[in-house]
């Protein structure tokens, strides 16, 4: 929905939603669904606990996604 409108958007895991791989991110999270439901397990275990490198990752990710957002206004503003 975030795309549709033109807006950035990022995974908890660092990675960006663009339109060159949200149809795949989202043909795996279809495929990873599929595969938790056909299993017959009566509990599952959820994700793993974030660890600080997942915390660091993200954070990187998101200063650049803003850092990019920021010269992006700013070339349409005629201010870079």
């Amino acid at each position: 929905m975030a795309l549709g409108k033109g807006v950035y958007a990022i995974h908890q895991s660092g990675k960006w939603y663009t339109n060159e791989n949200i149809d795949q991110m989202l043909m795996e999270r279809h495929l990873n669904k599929k595969a938790r439901r056909s299993s017959h397990k009566n509990h599952m275990k959820g994700p793993r606990k974030r660890t600080e490198d997942d915390d660091v990752r993200f954070a990187q990710s998101f200063e650049k996604l803003i850092l990019m957002a920021k010269s992006k206004e700013g070339a349409q503003s005629g201010t870079i």
